[in-house]
């Protein structure tokens, strides 16, 4: 209960000095890297800071990378809202003592457009796209039998046609497992980086410096300076206990904390049911706290097959309610050796 007490008192503290303003809502970029990886996660409402115990505890904990004794690959598809489409890439390696380390990409992509102006609202018959692609390194290593420190270092990139923006950002994170049996605590901060500022040949145009001014050049080239914004900062703090735990049938339950840079501090909740460790249901809600918030209600359904010599395919598949944008759909699939 003592490290409970503290627990609570660490999301309290980090929540009030990341809170801000309520006017920094909607005023981060690179808003892809807040779209949760895994269809596991998903399926239990996002609540995977503490429960994380595959891959993609590269993107949710780095810490939690520590629990893997397998190496894993991960290949993730979420038909995200919009017709946009989100892939996750990742494989994690544990080399005894020295740690777990993990490699990862990420990309969100949508379909060509047209390109329109003003005067010609039918298109000019050029077409352009818009990406984002984020590639991560990560590393956790157990401290102590119960406590494990973890870290990632990833590059973020945003283009629109042809405006670029790019930037380094680091993950850190620790797990702990305490002393009443199946209670994990975990924490995370995700995205601490330098602000973003998107560059291209389309910004540049000409300028004439002094139209009063007779004879002089009207064709001079200038560039448009574009805002700075800053990345999404988050910070997740929370709970998962094995709530059942035998040969046969596994509970746990999961609860999260979240306090993003951009929005308001909110819960995440889910359970995972699991039979034999081969055939696992899924339910969670995500987003308690926010009054206005589309997504909400999850579930989703696992099949896992471990054949001779060690090697297993993790299959998972997750729905999320998102109000009147429908459902989002996310499918993963891992195999461990």
């Amino acid at each position: 209960m003592k490290t409970i007490k503290i627990f609570l008192i660490i999301l309290f503290a980090v929540s009030q000095l990341l809170a801000g303003e309520i006017t920094k809502v909607g005023t981060t970029v690179s808003q892809f890297v807040k779209i949760g990886v895994g269809a596991r996660s998903a399926g239990m409402g996002e609540s995977y800071v503490a429960a994380a115990n595959d891959a993609s505890a590269m993107f949710w904990n780095p810490a939690a990378l520590a629990r893997l004794n397998k190496n894993q690959a991960l290949f993730v598809r979420t038909n995200w809202i919009a017709d946009i489409t989100y892939n996750f890439a990742g494989i994690a390696m544990p080399f005894g003592e020295l740690g777990t380390l993990g490699v990862y990409y990420a990309g969100l992509t949508m379909n060509d457009m047209q390109v329109r102006t003003e005067y010609q609202q039918d298109g000019t018959g050029e077409f352009f796209s818009a990406s984002d692609l984020a590639l991560g390194l990560s590393y956790g290593k157990n401290i102590t039998q119960r406590f494990a420190f973890g870290v990632g270092l990833k590059y973020l990139r945003n283009q629109i046609w042809h405006e670029t923006a790019s930037i380094m950002a680091v993950d850190v994170g620790i797990t702990y497992k305490t002393s009443l049996d199946g209670l994990n605590l975990g924490m995370a901060l995700s995205n601490f980086g330098n602000k973003m500022q998107l560059n291209g040949k389309d910004l540049l145009v000409f300028h004439d410096i002094d139209p009063n001014l007779d004879g002089n050049n009207d064709k001079i080239i200038s560039q448009l300076n574009t805002e700075k914004f800053d990345i999404p900062l988050t910070f997740r703090i929370g709970l998962s206990y094995d709530a059942i735990k035998s040969d046969f049938h596994k509970l746990t339950i999961a609860v999260d904390g979240i306090t993003p840079n951009d929005y308001k501090e909110y819960l995440n909740i889910g359970a995972e049911y699991g039979f034999r460790n081969m055939v696992f249901l899924r339910a969670g809600y995500k987003g308690i706290g926010i009054a206005n918030r589309e997504n909400g209600f999850s579930a989703g359904a696992g099949l896992k097959h471990s054949f001779i010599g060690g090697f297993g395919i993790i299959l998972d598949y997750a729905y999320v309610d998102f109000g009147r944008f429908n459902n989002v759909q996310r499918f993963s699939l891992s195999m461990e050796f």
